[in-house]
């Protein structure tokens, strides 16, 4: 569960010619493995202003936004990267680990911890924001949550199964604790995926199927436009072109996405979270044939191969039981053949994807960008991938020191001074794109 909840507070003064919002005091919520053994739940609360600002034109004022704020632990390694002369905000984390926890207990968790933080704070709660999965082709952009709303996401869910019930679960409950003149606002995976162009995003089967909502969607949008808006503000720093990018966003979930002028022109996972690249557990994409002659062959049923196909194959299928990348790292170099297998088959995978994306693309793009969990943490794979594409990219060449250090020290860039399209680690906030999603809909409602 992923719900993002902030306050209006007080004035900050104006900066170099800036004029501030208002402070926001900001809570950030991060929950997995919710009504299981390995429940876990992580709070970030901020008390500082939200990364918005109002710049003067002449007599008009538009909203801009001019660097993303992280605002979650990590954040308290990072300076403010505009110039204002102001700190990295200070961040408490919480970490709650409870076996079994369910989404209400996770929620009364976060607002009990708001209460906690400062009384009173609760009943100041101007927005909830709610991740969604799968809005289908009926929801382009982030909405306030209606009873008819709920009614159209539920309508889509067995497109997501694994997600957007529990998405659905935390909407309600939050309508529940908070009064009906708090909004909550659904922010859409698939979203930022809605500009793809129709020759993309169609399927070259007969139009009944169309008519039945079958074609691809995208996933990950939340994630890969908070990325993309970071890598263009860091290019842009460095004067350099950032119009073209492929973004690799490799956690359990592994997706690639092309990204033209800030949207979304082509991605690799389609119709459900099924498709696409290898991933922890699922398979991504292969033959449909498979799934009925599977179902022939193995006296299985076509939804027990599909449940096969998205909870034991990827990464977890080929090693036998490990979809961890860090345990398949160090499995692999203790020379074990499933773990190398897996590495092998999900680089080549992944850089399959990148070098059709480089068409969507036009021809050539200015920065190959990795986020998520494996992303932004396996040297391994960010080499593997780069050397299988260095002709495709203009000659690029990993620095081994950048990437080992996760391009932390070198402004997210692993690849060498030389390299005429970079190569570069980037890591994810979704917590803080839906913040700003509940942002936009707050100052324009």
């Amino acid at each position: 569960v992923k719900a993002s909840l902030f306050c209006p507070g007080s004035d900050l003064p104006g900066n170099k010619g800036y004029e501030r919002k208002e402070a926001y005091k900001i809570l950030t919520a991060h929950g997995e493995r919710l009504a299981t053994e390995d429940s876990f739940l992580r709070i970030s609360i901020s008390a500082t202003a939200a990364d918005s600002i109002l710049q003067a034109d002449g007599n008009k004022k538009e909203l801009k936004h001019v660097h993303c704020l992280q605002l979650t632990s990590r954040a308290t390694d990072r300076q403010d990267d505009h110039d204002t002369g102001s700190d990295a905000p200070i961040i408490e984390t919480i970490a709650i680990n409870e076996p079994n926890m369910s989404h209400k207990t996770a929620i009364l968790a976060i607002i009990d911890k708001v209460k906690a933080f400062r009384p009173g704070l609760v009943d100041t709660v101007t927005a909830v924001g709610h991740r969604v999965v799968h809005g289908g082709d009926k929801f382009s952009e982030s909405i306030v949550v209606t009873d008819h709303v709920l009614r159209e996401i539920q309508s889509v869910s067995h497109l997501a199964p694994l997600h957007n019930p529990s998405n659905l679960e935390g909407i309600r409950i939050a309508r529940d604790l908070f009064s009906e003149k708090v909004p909550n606002v659904a922010v859409f995976d698939t979203a930022f995926h809605a500009s793809m162009p129709r020759f993309a995003y169609t399927y070259p089967l007969p139009k009944e199927y169309s008519e039945h909502g079958i074609r691809k969607y995208g996933f990950h949008g939340t994630s890969v436009k908070y990325v993309s808006q970071v890598t263009t503000h860091i290019l842009k720093e460095m004067n350099k072109d950032a119009s073209r990018m492929i973004i690799a966003h490799l956690g359990n979930g592994a997706s690639v996405t092309a990204v033209v002028d800030g949207k979304g022109v082509d991605t690799s996972m389609e119709f459900t979270p099924l498709s696409g690249l290898m991933m922890g557990t699922r398979s991504g994409t292969i033959d449909p044939s498979i799934v009925t002659y599977a179902s022939q062959q193995m006296g299985k049923t076509p939804a027990q191969v599909i449940s096969d196909l998205n909870k034991l194959s990827g990464l977890y299928g080929i090693t036998g039981g490990d979809n961890d990348m860090r345990i398949i790292t160090e499995r692999a170099s203790n020379g074990d053949g499933d773990a190398l297998l897996a590495i092998e088959m999900f680089v080549y995978t992944l850089s399959k994807y990148i070098a059709g994306f480089l068409v969507s693309c036009g021809g050539s793009i200015d920065a190959l960008v990795f986020t998520a969990g494996i992303g932004e943490h396996s040297p391994l794979i960010r080499k593997l991938t780069i050397k299988k594409l260095s002709k495709l990219l203009g000659d690029m060449i990993v620095d081994k020191e950048r990437n080992d250090n996760n391009g932390k020290f070198s402004g997210g860039i692993i690849s060498a001074s030389n390299s005429s399209c970079l190569a570069m680690v980037v890591p994810t906030d979704e917590e803080v794109m839906i913040c700003k999603e509940c942002e936009e809909f707050i100052l324009h409602h």
